[in-house]
């Protein structure tokens, strides 16, 4: 299996743990953190929680394969979480990102010429916001 095919059914795995998650709206991305490890355990996915990944540089989970999951409450600013992303990207180590967050935002499909991911909890809810 090449590196790719390996990274697409990681990143799939990793997507389905997440769709597991029914966030009630929640007031600290903590609680969030709380549910999306439960959601990666039960799922099968290894990680580290706040993962060093450079200096000054840390990530909120760090799956196997080098895919790195950031979460963000409410809708992010692009402006913020762009240059974050390219940050990530750049890493040596780092295959993709799964950007995980409460109501939709936008993020290139890849950035650094690495997959990027979003996935929007809001889509879980049944209804639109």
């Amino acid at each position: 299996m090449s590196n790719e095919l390996c990274l697409d059914a990681a990143v799939q795995a990793i997507l389905s743990s997440l769709g597991s998650v029914r966030a009630p709206v929640v007031f600290d991305e903590r609680a969030l953190h709380v549910l999306i490890e439960q959601a990666l355990l039960e799922g099968g996915v290894h990680f580290e929680r706040e993962a060093r990944i450079a200096p000054r540089c840390r990530v909120d989970f760090l799956c196997d394969g080098g895919i790195v999951i950031e979460v963000k409450r409410g809708k992010p600013y692009a402006s913020k979480l762009l240059p974050q992303i390219r940050r990530y990207a750049a890493c040596d180590g780092v295959s993709a990102v799964v950007v995980v967050v409460e109501r939709t935002a936008r993020v290139p499909g890849t950035v650094g010429g690495k997959p990027c991911v979003l996935f929007g909890l809001n889509r879980l809810w049944g209804i639109a916001i």
